[in-house]
């Protein structure tokens, strides 16, 4: 107690270095840091019995996030050129970072899923699977179902009656009327739970708050019964920015002319069911990434849409990335699957 007394202000002074080194290393802030990252191979996760073979690659793009950034991170990115940093919602930034990283994943595994099948359609080929309800990856916040529903859950059941796709979901919603109640099944844990719930009026509408680009079917494969029949080898990785390359992938696989001519492809993009590539975000740190990687060709999605910040549009903010890189890498404007097959065939074939 002497000693304490005889030093307390160098106690003092001690603990308030500590406290401030912790919020200034530790703290979490409402901000994302995008920094460079790289290129992935596209094919390490499915193979097939005898696929085509490629003189080339397809490689998905990549970058590093720092999700909720301590102030020493947010300031690392600050002085740092070629990072973007991105100020996170308010729903968003209350969200555990376990949550935040299912729900990427889940998007990673609906790109999977989306790609194979879009895929095997556009090569021609047979791929068998069923639709058993739809996964919820997120819900509009304040909604009986953000209530409610749980990340990763699947919704297989409306009353008695099986749901397989987000259509048939929605159909049945229509019926309902504020505030009436219904039951709700769903898969959660690999349990079987029921619920009841009703649709609540908001903004003169009645919603449950299941928004379609906040699901995805519960596709089951069946892939010795395909043809050619497939393996999935590898399902991790996250978010959905890989699914076009993804697509890309595995239709130069199922079909005998090789679209790579020997180079080597990246690209970063969504894609839906009709072949169509959506935008993403850090399209700078991926073609960053790719000019590193000494990447020939790089497709990015040519879409005019805001943001907080302005009007952006991934084509023509790759091109401004490339410049500040002094990298002849070519960049591709698409739109849709077939805008690159047909960008490949035309310019290599």
């Amino acid at each position: 107690m002497n000693w304490i007394k005889t030093h307390y202000k160098s106690v003092i002074t001690y603990v308030i270095l500590y406290v401030i080194a912790m919020v200034f290393f530790a703290y979490p802030m409402s901000y994302e840091v995008y920094l460079p990252g790289g290129v992935n191979s596209a094919e390490e996760f499915v193979t097939f019995e005898n696929p085509y073979p490629s003189s080339g690659s397809f490689n998905s793009s990549y970058v590093s996030v720092v999700t909720k950034t301590s102030p020493f991170q947010y300031m690392l990115g600050k002085f740092n050129k070629k990072a973007e940093i991105r100020k996170m919602g308010k729903v968003e930034s209350k969200t555990p970072i376990k949550e935040l990283n299912k729900i990427s994943h889940l998007h990673k595994l609906n790109s999977i899923y989306t790609s194979l099948i879009v895929a095997y359609d556009r090569a021609g080929k047979d791929i068998k699977y069923t639709e058993n309800g739809i996964v919820i990856i997120n819900r509009i916040v304040d909604t009986p179902s953000y209530e409610s529903l749980e990340v990763g859950d699947i919704i297989i059941k409306i009353n008695n009656t099986e749901v397989h796709n987000y259509e048939e979901v929605s159909n049945i919603l229509s019926d309902f009327d504020c505030y009436e109640p219904f039951y709700l099944t769903v898969i959660r844990d690999e349990k079987e739970i029921t619920f009841d719930i009703e649709k609540e009026k908001r903004e003169n509408q009645c919603i449950l708050g299941i928004y379609k680009d906040y699901t995805y079917t519960n596709y089951e494969f069946k892939p010795e019964e395909s043809s050619p029949p497939f393996d999935l080898i590898d399902t991790s990785g996250f978010g959905p920015s890989a699914g076009f390359i993804q697509t890309l992938s595995i239709y130069n696989m199922l079909t005998p002319i090789d679209i790579t001519f020997g180079l080597k492809i990246a690209g970063t993009g969504t894609i839906n069911l009709a072949g169509e590539v959506g935008i993403i975000g850090g399209v700078e740190q991926k073609v960053f990434g790719a000019c590193k990687a000494d990447v020939d060709i790089f497709f990015a999605p040519d879409y005019d849409y805001n943001t907080k910040e302005g009007p952006r549009n991934n084509y023509k903010d790759a091109l401004k990335a490339r410049d500040i890189m002094k990298s002849d890498m070519i960049i591709v404007p698409v739109k849709t699957l077939d805008d690159a097959i047909n960008y490949l065939l035309e310019h290599y074939g």
